[in-house]
């Protein structure tokens, strides 16, 4: 089925991160995302010229498919996706952390790539979106198994919500020329799976994790006093400066620390309180 992306006011390109197994002792990754950036019709061209400058950085060819795992290892790879914050659109994902789910609900008939991926509709929402609005939602060519369920369960959900804007589901590739973009996703994905299976697996990161900045500071230096900290800063913010994501906060939507939970949303929720706590565990 031909679409025309120019039909649409908005595209909402969708990409994923990680694979859905739970193997983990021969490889599999300790997350899932799928990230969904929506961009304005007038605003895809400015994206694609974004996306042909980090392929001449990388050295990759304009019309050949560039990842997120190549360029994270490329010399350049930093200066190259530093030009993210110059994209326009807006952003949210969702990320699932493996270990910490009951592996037998998701396992089977790709329960964790749908629940994922689901997370581009309800993300749509949260938007301010004009009235009568048309938004194409191009999601990254995906096994039978996938596409064909979670085609079946946007549309059943769809159904039963009456929206002020309309929505259609394809699923392309991300060399297909009229869709691109996807690749942009498939940066924003990367950069946020590997912020946060890093701060997963990170000796001094699983020590402190549930500390505040103060709290961390005074630890490292072996105080003692306590309360560690005095005024339970949050710091939902300071970890989204991190290396991997400093470059793609500006693209969530967000005004506020707490609005960040709206578009970055996580499975189990009790990540949320381990990665982004809004107030200091010590006190409690």
């Amino acid at each position: 089925m031909k679409v025309d992306p120019n039909q649409f006011d908005y595209v909402m390109y969708v990409d994923a991160s990680g694979d859905d197994g739970f193997a983990f002792e021969r490889g599999a990754t300790i997350c899932y995302a799928a990230a969904a950036f929506l961009v304005k019709k007038e605003d895809i061209a400015h994206n694609l010229e974004i996306l042909k400058q980090i392929k001449a950085i990388v050295g990759c060819n304009e019309k050949d498919e560039v990842k997120y795992s190549r360029i994270r290892r490329h010399r350049r790879g930093a200066e190259a996706l530093g030009l993210l914050r110059d994209a326009k659109g807006q952003l949210s994902c969702q990320i699932v952390f493996k270990k910490e789910v009951d592996q037998a609900k998701y396992q089977g008939n790709k329960h964790l790539s749908i629940l994922c991926h689901l997370m581009a509709l309800r993300s749509l929402d949260k938007y301010c979106l004009e009235e009568n609005s048309k938004i194409l939602i191009a999601i990254d060519r995906m096994k039978n198994t996938e596409e064909v369920p979670l085609a079946d369960v946007f549309d059943h959900i769809k159904s039963q919500r009456k929206r002020h804007y309309t929505e259609q589901i394809v699923f392309r590739d991300s060399k297909d020329a009229n869709f691109l973009l996807i690749q942009i996703a498939d940066l924003l994905c990367g950069a946020i799976r590997e912020h946060f299976e890093q701060y997963e697996t990170h000796e001094d990161m699983l020590y402190f994790k549930t500390l505040c900045p103060l709290c961390v500071k005074a630890a490292l230096a072996h105080k003692r006093i306590q309360p560690l900290c005095k005024n339970g800063k949050r710091r939902a913010l300071s970890i989204l400066a991190s290396k991997s994501l400093k470059y793609i906060l500006p693209l969530f939507p967000i005004h506020t620390e707490s609005e960040l939970r709206e578009y970055l949303t996580m499975e189990p929720v009790k990540m949320v309180y381990r990665h982004v706590y809004m107030t200091c565990e010590r006190k409690k």
